[in-house]
């Protein structure tokens, strides 16, 4: 069986997910350490940034164009009655 090839959206969102660690960590390090942010914020923060990533990336990243699927072989015509 062929394998699909994997859409460019798919591709893109799971590269934003994964790069989104790397935004938490510097948001993390410099910006939310010291400063008074409310552990709810930053929470929130922690949870709403791969989700936002990802979407974004999957919205921008263009569409994979699909070969049409084959046409179904035509159903045999049917038997005359029998007189």
């Amino acid at each position: 069986m062929k394998q699909a090839r994997i859409e460019a959206k798919v591709q893109a969102s799971t590269i934003a997910a994964a790069a989104a660690g790397v935004i938490l960590w510097v948001l993390q390090t410099y910006v939310f350490k010291g400063n008074a942010v409310p552990g709810g914020l930053v929470s929130l923060v922690d949870a709403a940034t791969p989700a936002l990533a990802a979407a974004i990336a999957g919205y921008v990243a263009p569409h994979t164009p699909r070969t049409p699927p084959a046409p179904a072989p035509a159903a045999p015509a049917p038997a005359p009655p029998a007189a």
